[in-house]
């Protein structure tokens, strides 16, 4: 498989939240509210540069492609936005858990989107301007 740097960087980004959450999950670190609130705060600022790395230096090609992947993944990062601000401003943990899995999803569909058009780029179809492939 072959990922750009960019997916590179949001795989780290997108990783190192998930860890995060997991160390709070099994108790390391702050807990109650307080945990909830910093463990928010860091998985935002994670999906928010995952998105920049990922998203911004493809976004004329996203445009232009497919609309219900832009329309599903619009939402889906909405619904992560607000999932995150509660778990910030309230120390919900449910609403945590629900950033987790959107910062997953978006991730996964992201790589697995620019993954296929990559391939489809090497195998002599169109396909957007990706980046430097990368291979793993």
């Amino acid at each position: 498989m072959r990922l750009t740097k960019s997916d590179l960087l949001a795989t780290f980004c997108v990783g190192a939240g998930a860890v995060v959450y997991l160390l709070w999950l099994l108790g390391v670190g702050w807990s109650g509210a307080t945990g909830v609130r910093v463990v928010a705060a860091v998985v935002l600022v994670l999906g928010f540069a995952a998105s920049a790395s990922a998203v911004v230096p493809g976004f004329s090609d996203l445009m232009h492609g497919s609309k219900s992947y832009m329309a599903g993944a619009s939402l889906l990062g909405a619904g992560a936005l607000t999932a995150g601000l509660i778990a910030l401003l309230q120390g919900n943990s449910l609403a945590l858990g629900l950033l987790i899995g959107a910062d997953l999803l978006l991730w996964a569909g992201s790589t697995a989107r620019h993954t296929l058009a990559a391939n489809r780029v090497r195998s002599g179809g169109p396909g957007p301007n990706l980046g430097s492939p990368i291979s793993i």
